[in-house]
């Protein structure tokens, strides 16, 4: 999954980086904002996701709007389609003036989500982003904590990864792979770099701390990480992960979440996608209502548990905007008139 995000995220930057990263820049400070008021960064993605689902509201409202008087059009397009059937250039033609004389843009539904796209992975780049520096900065305090002897060490290696042209990542985002995988190419460039002696003492000293001396330093010094049932919310919700994200035994007392998130994701997915379905009278959404769920699930399993936060915040809060306006919004039963 992440490969893929990142995919993406090379695209969009090689479109428009300055542009790009400025707002996701702008999306990461909001967030951060939000949790110097609430030190709880599980809170603080709830209150910004459901922040940004109200910036948002108006294209909602605009792209259900188009769609609602689309398919009270259904019975007269369905007319023009059996009457013009063999002639698809006038079928074409009188498909177009039904829509000017009732003022439909058959985009219109369209364009209002397509617009949400870049936004959603520009999310996801802030969470990305956040995720990363806190994680890194996190165990590199364990680090510290844990032997302070390593600490020249690790500044000297820090200083040279960091000057290098080779390695293009920050000591932030390579220090979690070290606490779960010590066999990765970047280990073999990290001691060119750095030194083989200055590395594997780094990689010993990240060996020697166990799981229940970082769960002790995680309680003691950052419980802004804490959040419900989940002990450290940059890390997946499930039962297989410890709070560094190093894999475990199911359900032992190290575990970080309960694996409730993703249950969530996929409930609430099915749930939102059968009411949007419902509400626009499309019998063609079967397999996507299905499909849908399981992806979120497995996305949620896959990535930090803060992603899990957003995604199910974002999924009620779209099921109550949906249930609101299909009630103030009850679909006509004659339908428009030619």
């Amino acid at each position: 999954m992440n490969n893929l995000i990142a995919g993406v995220f090379v695209i969009a930057e090689a479109a428009n980086p300055g542009l790009w990263g400025s707002f996701v820049n702008f999306l990461a400070n909001v967030l951060q904002l939000i949790n110097n008021i609430t030190n709880n960064y599980g809170l603080s993605v709830m209150l910004f996701t459901i922040l940004m689902r109200l910036v948002l509201l108006p294209l909602d409202l605009k792209a259900k709007a188009s769609t609602k008087k689309i398919n009270e059009l259904q019975p007269l397009l369905k007319e023009i389609n059996e009457k013009y059937k063999y002639d698809p250039d006038k079928r074409n033609r009188k498909t177009a003036e039904l829509y000017q004389k009732h003022g439909v843009n058959p985009l219109g539904g369209c364009l209002p989500l397509l617009i949400q796209i870049p936004i959603f992975f520009a999310l996801f780049a802030a969470l990305r982003q956040i995720s990363s520096m806190e994680l890194g900065s996190f165990l590199i305090d364990v680090i510290k904590h844990h032997d302070p002897s390593i600490i020249p060490v690790l500044d000297q290696i820090t200083k040279a990864v960091e000057s290098s042209s080779a390695i293009k990542q920050r000591m932030v985002d390579i220090i979690p792979q070290l606490f779960i995988r010590t066999d990765l190419p970047i280990v073999d460039q990290m001691k060119e770099i750095a030194g083989a002696e200055n590395v594997s003492l780094l990689l010993e000293t990240i060996k020697n701390i166990s799981n229940k001396e970082i769960y002790s330093f995680l309680n003691a010094q950052y419980g802004a990480y804490r959040f419900l049932w989940i002990k450290n919310v940059w890390i997946a919700d499930s039962p297989l992960v410890s709070v560094v994200g190093r894999p475990i035994d199911l359900f032992s007392n190290e575990w970080n979440g309960l694996f409730i998130l993703p249950i969530l994701a996929g409930v609430t997915s099915y749930y939102q996608t059968k009411l949007a379905s419902t509400s626009t009278a499309n019998q063609q959404t079967g397999g996507f209502t299905a499909i849908f769920p399981i992806l979120s699930v497995w996305f949620t399993a896959m990535y930090t548990a803060v992603f899990g936060v957003y995604w199910v915040t974002n999924n009620i809060f779209q099921i109550v905007q949906q249930i609101v306006y299909n009630r103030t919004n009850s679909p006509e039963g004659e339908g428009v008139k030619p």
